[in-house]
């Protein structure tokens, strides 16, 4: 490593005695975030916490910031950090509002070195619709930035140096942040044991993106559960210091890193051994699914009521696709498509919801611009109902009643998750429970007007004054809910220490439903008259969803498999099949745990009498727990007076207050009555001092709320190296500053050549919190240059410069097109500096001139590409840009340019990637300019302007004349093409093609993790570039296109007073072939390029190159 740094010094030393070359070819594309709506933020704050909100949430962040104070200790116990400053939190309501967010925009994933980010105490937390995921999201953003803040934060200085020597694997923070937050979940168990079924576990750690987290945990979980929790902070502590994960886990554990990664595996291959043994696979050739992309989630699935059809929904990275298939003929239908695919962004995976109203009528529940629809697709006549949910953030599920006219849904008002019923067919909505707990997966039971229900709740009464998110348990059972009731108790079905949910009943007294009572998410069998449970099904990974037809008996259900998500149909499935299975070891350790706490808060044996009687009726009596069944009423339509009517429902009010409304009258309460003598008045502790203050402080540890305030800070900064090939080696300074949302933005730079007498100055304001970005910006370009004429002439230095005001107006269409017009104004100017000559000569200054220009430049842009690790993308991008400038006063000099952009990114394999590029544009008006065609961006070079071509009495950065030549400031050099120099072909009208083939040769040869930076991202290049340069008409073949070539080749060293241009019908394209290798460098991305320039059929010597920054 010592000998590459001493390689690369000396070629930054030998750029900087020399000259080098900038991008000014490169484009620069990005995505979008649409705003469909307006946030007006406020926020509460306590000691660690300023927690932000909008709308009516304030009970929301009340909540959200009393959870995260308590959980505050903990986390920083676990981690051993504690943050530098106050955690800012933002609360959405919904994904879907998240999505609107700018935070996170215009960040670069990788950097092409040189910059540096800021690390910010701010995170964003979308609420998924039910209060345990809302914690658990609360705490892995919180976790997530503790960590990032611990191992690339703290002073300026330790970011600079994280920022170049830290390089941590992907697991290693994102798998920390998930253990702290979730521990050991069944998501990562079945990953994990996915992992060790298909024979993966050697190339766990080259894992990426979502899999690269769970790997990490499931790490993490390994390292408690076999050296404790202590272990956690140790190792994230020295490798802050020493700034190696591997050498701190030897430290830490006493194991190399690769020993620990063998332990691991045998670990979870044991787990994985025990339940092969009593479970088994899904069936090949019960999948349903056909075959798709690995990123693909299919959130619904669901079988008709005749049973001849199966719904269900995919959804890819947030872009969704309803379908249905003919169980008779196989034939599919696409009904409905929707959202966009989310590029570095959250993504809702529970939507589209499905259900059945009929067997024709589908229901669907997605989002759209920002809002919950609720579709009504009728199969015969392809006919669409739509209708706006808006009153609810989220909707997690919903069912039909018997006949289609009512609907109920789980679904989030105000941060808070009940059940509501709906009219299908009218804008109708009743709020059937109102309280903190989550009321999940609403079915109706057959031919009554009861819903089941899945639910955490502690007390069996919907009227109760429950508050506090630390109330809530992670235990859901399942309850009953009577529509023909007024009564404000439900009524208990199953009672475990699981999660049961999405239950589907049989009748009134059988129900199935899925339970993780085992450790693996089965289908089970719960009967009501003899309070027996049965498990129905043994698949090794968890179930997701599942639906049954009880009358075709079909089975069908979501579950991973290979790696991915997959549905299965299982037809004839015998619903009363008994299996006995032994509990998973995740399953065992949550049990002894859960048992643990329970003897820990028991209360003392030697107990007082008096304190045992307080302690004993402080208890309260929960219904739940009593053995009566109400009657479970028949459905209205073949039942007598006195029940609802489903046909003919009428809605008391629509919602717009709570219809259950808790009792005011507070009467004495015996179950909570407490006996209070002297001796219990004798147990108060006495106060002291320090309790006072803690009593204070506790007291008034929450303030506000109080209006958001725009406070700006840095974003980041980079200082690059740029090279240009008209003003050589030059050094680019940038930096940008925004407020927390970054609804505003101020980015500015300044770029100096070598004599510092050329360069740029940009600055720009953009305004983003709105439907249409706006944005205003100024830019200075100066250049400084030597006229090239014949041999008579004297050189002249001229100072050229171009300084212009834009204003700009963009609007999103999607995430990833956008339309912009930014009209500007601005104005050239030429100042001769005078000749060259010797100090007893006084020069001839020309008049110093100038030129105004106004216009405007629209833009097309879509960019749909993911960068998937350094210099390695995915995805397709574009830009169609039209450009004119209008010389006022002086139409002569007026201007216009067109060009298109595309290049798409097709992965092969892996990491290897064929990266493909088409470059099209023209100059047209009254002063057309010109393209250069040649060379590459940032090229680094022996001498200044020694690789670019100055031959030609038609070049445009010649100026025989001496006069104002405008070409120096708006002809662009068009790249890359390897193995030719800068402007060897010029024309008004340019077309370039670059096809490569990138692999990162030791990722794609090696399983296991790669510490050294430079052999991680050493990538192999095979391209083949081609373009031509023209004016007039396209240059099909060589009969109508026109090279010229001067005699002599370079006039001003010639004696001779003639000058012969010769018109050359040749080829008129030319291009390139080779190799090449780019890897990382002390923190900057070098490449180096071998290439076979082919001119006029002519296969030329190779030509060795070497350039700064990523690839096209």
């Amino acid at each position: 490593m010592r000998v590459l740094r001493v390689v690369f010094l000396v070629l930054v030393a030998t750029i900087c005695f020399n000259g080098a070359r900038a991008q000014h070819a490169s484009e620069r594309f990005g995505k979008n975030r649409v705003q469909y709506k307006q946030f007006r933020w406020n926020y509460l704050s306590s000691e660690n916490f300023d927690v932000y909100f909008y709308d009516d949430r304030k009970r929301v962040a009340q909540e959200a910031l009393d959870y995260l104070e308590k959980e505050f200790d903990r986390i920083t116990d676990l981690i051993g950090f504690y943050p530098y400053q106050k955690t800012k939190v933002f609360l959405y309501s919904s994904v879907a509002d998240l999505q609107q967010s700018n935070i996170g925009l215009n960040k670069q994933q990788f950097s092409a070195g040189g910059e540096t980010d800021f690390v910010k105490p701010y995170v964003e937390v979308a609420h998924p619709g039910t209060v345990e995921e809302f914690k658990e999201e609360l705490i892995y953003k919180f976790s997530e930035l503790m960590l990032n803040e611990m191992m690339f934060g703290g002073s300026l200085k330790d970011m600079f140096q994280n920022a170049v020597l830290l390089n941590l694997p992907d697991w290693f923070v994102d798998g920390a942040s998930l253990y702290v937050a979730k521990g050991w979940n069944d998501e990562m168990d079945d990953f994990v044991r996915q992992l060790m079924i298909e024979k993966k576990a050697n190339k766990a750690l080259r894992m990426t993106g979502p899999e690269a987290a769970l790997v990490g945990q499931s790490i993490w979980n390994y390292i408690v559960e076999k050296y404790g929790k202590s272990s956690v902070n140790n190792i994230l502590n020295y490798t802050r210091i020493i700034r190696n994960e591997e050498r701190s886990i030897l430290i830490t554990l006493g194991i190399p890193f690769r020993q620990l990664m063998i332990d691991w595996k045998n670990y979870y291959s044991d787990m994985e051994k025990r339940v092969e043994q009593s479970y088994i696979a899904q069936a090949d050739s019960s999948r349903f699914s056909s075959r798709h992309r690995k990123s693909v989630v299919f959130t619904t699935v669901k079988i008709s009521p005749d049973g001849k059809k199966i719904a269900y929904a995919e959804n890819d990275r947030g872009k969704f696709t309803v379908k249905v298939r003919s169980l008779e003929n196989g034939r599919e239908t696409v009904i409905l498509n929707g959202g966009n695919k989310a590029i570095r962004q959250t993504v809702d995976h529970n939507i589209p919801l499905l259900s059945w109203s009929d067997a024709n009528t589908l229901g669907v529940i997605g989002v759209k611009h920002g809002q919950y629809v609720f579709w009504l697709y009728d199969l015969l006549t392809k006919s669409k109902l739509p209708r706006e949910l808006d009153r609810f953030s989220n909707v997690r599920s919903f069912d039909f009643s018997g006949n289609g006219r009512l609907a109920v849904l789980s679904a989030d008002l105000n941060g808070q998750n009940d059940l509501f019923l709906i009219s299908s067919r009218r804008d109708r909505t009743r709020r059937l429970t109102n309280d903190i707990f989550d009321d999940l997966d609403p079915s109706f039971i057959p031919n009554t007007n009861t819903v089941v229900f899945s639910s955490n709740r502690t007390t069996d009464s919907i009227a109760n004054n429950v508050r506090g998110y630390d109330k809530s348990t992670v235990n859901y059972n399942l309850f009953l809910f009577s529509l023909d009731t007024t009564s404000t108790i439900v009524t208990r079905v199953t009672n475990t220490l699981s999660k049961d949910f999405k239950p589907k009943a049989l009748d009134e007294n059988n129900f199935f439903y899925l339970s993780d009572q085992r450790g693996i998410v089965n289908l089970f069998r719960y009967n009501r008259q003899t309070g027996i449970y049965a498990q129905v099904s043994n698949y090794n990974s968890s179930i997701r969803d599942f639906d049954l037809n009880f009358g075709s008996q079909t089975l069908a259900l979501v579950a991973t498999q290979d790696m991915g998500e997959d549905i299965f149909k299982v037809s004839n499935f015998n619903i009363e099949r008994q299996i006995f299975t032994p509990a998973s070891r995740r399953r065992e350790v949550q049990q002894a745990k859960t048992l643990t706490e329970k003897r820990k808060q028991e209360q003392p044996k030697n107990m007082s009498i008096k304190d045992l009687i307080n302690a004993r009726l402080k208890e309260k009596t929960d219904t739940t727990k009593q053995e009566a069944k109400p009657e479970v009423k028949p459905d209205s339509v073949k039942s007598d007076k006195g029940v609802i009517n489903t046909d003919d429902y009428t809605f008391e009010e629509p919602v717009k207050a709570d219809t259950i409304k808790p009792k005011t009258e507070k009467p004495l309460n015996t179950n909570d009555y407490v006996f209070e003598d002297e001796v219990v008045k004798a147990k108060q502790p006495s106060e002291t001092f320090l309790t006072r203050y803690m009593k204070a402080r506790d007291a008034s540890r929450v303030t506000g709320p109080f209006p958001y305030m725009p406070k700006f800070s840095y974003e980041n900064f980079s200082t690059n190296f740029v090279i240009d090939p008209l003003r050589g080696f030059s050094v680019k300074l940038e930096a940008q500053m925004n407020d927390m949302l970054e609804n505003y933005r101020i980015l500015g730079g300044i770029q100096t050549a070598r004599d510092l007498k050329s360069g740029d100055v940009w600055g720009e304001f953009q305004f983003l919190p709105h439907r249409i970005d706006y944005s205003l910006r100024f830019d200075r370009k100066v250049y400084l240059w030597e006229t090239i004429g014949n041999s008579s002439d004297i050189p002249a230095e001229h100072k050229y410069s171009f300084q212009k005001i834009e204003v700009g107006a963009s609007l999103p269409l999607s995430v990833r097109t956008r339309v912009s017009l930014k009209p500007f104004i601005g104005f050239t100017q030429f100042v001769d500096r005078g000749a060259l000559l010797p100090q007893t000569i006084a020069p001839e200054f020309l008049p110093t001139q100038y030129q105004v220009y106004s216009g405007a430049r629209a833009e097309v842009v879509y960019d749909n590409s993911l960068t998937t690790g350094i210099n390695i993308i995915e995805g397709t991008r574009g830009k169609f840009s039209v450009v004119h400038y209008e010389a006022l006063g002086n139409g002569a000099k007026s201007f216009s340019q067109v060009s298109l952009d595309v290049r798409h990114y097709q992965k092969i394999y892996r990491e290897i990637v064929i990266a493909v590029r088409g470059f099209t544009g023209t100059f047209f008006g009254n002063s057309p300019k010109k393209y250069l065609l040649g060379g590459m961006d940032n090229w680094i070079r022996t001498q200044k302007l020694n690789r670019v071509n100055l031959l030609g009495l038609q070049n445009p950065l010649r100026n025989a004349s001496g006069t104002f030549n405008e070409n120096i400031l708006f002809s662009e050099f068009a790249t890359s093409l390897r193995g030719f120099d800068y402007a060897t072909l010029y024309g008004s009208s340019v077309a370039v093609g670059n096809i490569e083939l990138r692999v990162p040769l030791v990722r794609a040869l090696s399983n296991g993790p790669i510490a050294s930076n430079f052999f991680r991202n050493l990538q192999f290049t095979a391209f083949y570039d081609i373009g031509t340069s023209w004016t007039g008409p396209i240059p099909i073949n060589s009969r109508n296109s026109v090279r010229k070539r001067v005699v002599p080749e370079d006039p001003t060293e010639s004696g001779s007073p003639f000058v012969i241009e010769i018109n050359e019908y040749l080829n008129p394209w030319l291009y390139s072939y080779g190799v090449g290798l780019r890897t990382m460098m002390l923190g900057y991305y070098v490449k180096f390029d071998l290439a076979w320039p082919v001119e006029n059929y002519k296969v030329n010597d190779p030509r060795l190159s070497f350039t700064l920054g990523f690839d096209f």
